[in-house]
């Protein structure tokens, strides 16, 4: 088990939960109860929450590439 591999893998899932909860958060904003409520325009808390769940799969993807073993 590495420190340094599980760090970046348990950092990756924080940032993606987060990434989770600020998209469910901009999906109610949509449900308002006027015509134009389902008028889908990304914005920035869209793109905000994007970058950070591509920012957490990278570090998920860096965690998971520690894992190999050096060949010999």
């Amino acid at each position: 088990m590495n420190v340094k591999m599980w760090g970046l893998i348990l950092a990756g899932a924080i940032l993606v939960a987060i990434s989770v909860i600020i998209e469910v958060i901009y999906s109610y904003s949509l449900l308002k109860p006027v015509p134009w409520s389902f008028y889908y325009v990304p914005g920035g808390t869209d793109y905000a929450g994007e970058f950070i769940a591509l920012i957490g799969l990278i570090l998920i993807m860096a965690g998971g590439y520690m894992t190999r073993e050096p060949k010999e």
